[in-house]
C-alpha cells in the first residue's frame, strides 16, 4: 500500500485521539500577552515532543512567555525544521462563552485552527510517521514562538538562524477553505502614522489651537483608496485616535495603519506613495511622521519550496484530499521570514480552516485526517 494511503487509515483510526489533544490545548488561553499561557502552551507540546525522544530548551521571552526548542537527532540525512507558536489572538477569559466544541462536520473554539489544530496535527505526523519508520533525519527542529501573533518582533532574529541551519521548513498555520497550502506570501507592514498639533480651549483660544486629528482625517480616504485588491495591495486604517476632550483642540493624533504588498517591489512602491500623501499635509505647524515598517518580507516560491509543493500534491492526490497551491497571499506567517531567505519552506500543514482569527473560526474536522496524512508523508519522502 502506497504510503499516503497507509497514513490516512492511520490517521483515521486517530481521529478521536487528535481531537481531544486539540481540545486540551484550546483549553490553554494564550494570547500574546499571555504569559503564564503561552509559557504553558509551550510545555504541553515539550512535553510531547519528549515523549518521542525530542530535547527541549525552553528561553523566556520578555513580557511573552517561553519559547521552545526541541530537537531530535538521527542517522539519516538532512535537517527539518517544524515551526509552529504558542500565541493566539484570544485573550484570557474567551473560553467563558467560546468553548471548544464539534458540531458535525466542524469544530470550533478559540484558535482552533490558529494554530492549535496545526501543532496537533503535527505531533501526530512526527508520531505516525516515525512509527513507520519514516522520519530519520539527520535532525529534525520543532520550534514554537511566543510572540507570532505580533508580528514576531522578539522572535524573528531566532527563527532566521534557525532556518538557515535547516533544509526544509514546515510551517504549522492552517490551510485555507480550499485545501490550500502556501509556497510564497506578500509583505505585511505594521505601520504609524502620528500628528503633533497644539491644545488649545475651543472656545477661548481657537486661534491658539492647532488640530492634530484634522490633517489625519484627510488623509483616511486617501490612503485606503490605494488599496488594489486585484493586484494584492492593501491599505487599511485600524485604528484612529487624538484628542483628550471634547471642548479641546487635539494636540496629538495617530493612525494604525495595516498594509499589504505581494512582492518586494510593489511594496516599496507602496510606501512610497504613502509618504508622499504624507508630505502633502505635513506642516511645521503640525508635523506629521510615519513611523513603523513592513513587519514580513514578501516571499517568493523557490525551487525547493516548489519541490516541498510537489512531495503535498502527489500524497494529497493519492487518497484524493484537496491540495491547491496558494501563492503572493496577502498575509503573512513566520514562515515568510523562512522563504525570504531562500531556504526550501511550505506553509498551511494545518488542517483546513474557516474563518480565521474570527469568533467563527471552525476547523475541518475530516481534513486532519487527510491533511495528517499529507503531512507524515511529506516527512516520510524527505526522510528518504
Amino acid at each position: 500500500m502506497p504510503l499516503a494511503a497507509k497514513f490516512n487509515e492511520t490517521f483515521r483510526s486517530r481521529l478521536d485521539l487528535i481531537l481531544a489533544d486539540i481540545a486540551e490545548l484550546v483549553a490553554i488561553e494564550s494570547g500574546s500577552y499571555d504569559v503564564e499561557g503561552v509559557t504553558r502552551t509551550a510545555h504541553w507540546i515539550g512535553d510531547r515532543l519528549e515523549a518521542q525522544g525530542f530535547e527541549t530548551l525552553y528561553e523566556a521571552v520578555p513580557e511573552r512567555g517561553e519559547r521552545l526548542t526541541a530537537v531530535r537527532r538521527g542517522t539519516g540525512k538532512g535537517k527539518v525544521m517544524i515551526l509552529g507558536h504558542a500565541d493566539t489572538v484570544w485573550p484570557r477569559g474567551t473560553l467563558e462563552n467560546w468553548p471548544f466544541e464539534i458540531d458535525g462536520p466542524l469544530a470550533t473554539g478559540p484558535g482552533v485552527g490558529d494554530m492549535r489544530g496545526g501543532l496537533v496535527l503535527a505531533l501526530h505526523a512526527l508520531a505516525v510517521a516515525t512509527a513507520a519508520g519514516n522520519a530519520d533525519f539527520k535532525e529534525i527542529k520543532f520550534i514554537l514562538v511566543s510572540d507570532e501573533e505580533l508580528g514576531s518582533p522578539l522572535s524573528r532574529t531566532w527563527i532566521e538562524e534557525n532556518a538557515q541551519a535547516s533544509d526544509w521548513v514546515l510551517t504549522l498555520e492552517p490551510g485555507r477553505p480550499n485545501g490550500g497550502y502556501f509556497t510564497s506570501r506578500g509583505a505585511v507592514g505594521a505601520f504609524y502614522i502620528e500628528a503633533t498639533g497644539k491644545t488649545a480651549h475651543a472656545a477661548a483660544n481657537y486661534r491658539k489651537g492647532a488640530s492634530a486629528i484634522r490633517p489625519l482625517a484627510t488623509l483616511v480616504p486617501q490612503l485606503e483608496a490605494l488599496t488594489d485588491l486585484d493586484a494584492g495591495t492593501i491599505v487599511n486604517i485600524g485604528v484612529f485616535e487624538g484628542g483628550s476632550a471634547r471642548q479641546v483642540i487635539p494636540g496629538f493624533a495617530k493612525l494604525h495603519v495595516d498594509m499589504r504588498a505581494r512582492t518586494p517591489e510593489t511594496a516599496a512602491d507602496l510606501q512610497a506613495k504613502v509618504e508622499a500623501l504624507i508630505a502633502s499635509v505635513n506642516t511645521p505647524e503640525v508635523p506629521v511622521v510615519l513611523k513603523g515598517g513592513w513587519t514580513r518580507p514578501a516571499w517568493a516560491k523557490s525551487e525547493g519550496t516548489q519541490k516541498l509543493f510537489d512531495i503535498v500534491a502527489a500524497a494529497a492526490e493519492e487518497i484524493g484530499t484537496p491540495c491547491v497551491e496558494l501563492t503572493n497571499i496577502s498575509g503573512g506567517s513566520d514562515a515568510s521570514f523562512c522563504g525570504a531567505l531562500g531556504v526550501a519552506t511550505i506553509d498551511g500543514l494545518g488542517p483546513t480552516c474557516n474563518d480565521i482569527c474570527s469568533r467563527d473560526e471552525t476547523i475541518v474536522v475530516e481534513s486532519l485526517v487527510g491533511r495528517g496524512a499529507v503531512f507524515a508523508a511529506l516527512l516520510a519522502e524527505l526522510s528518504n
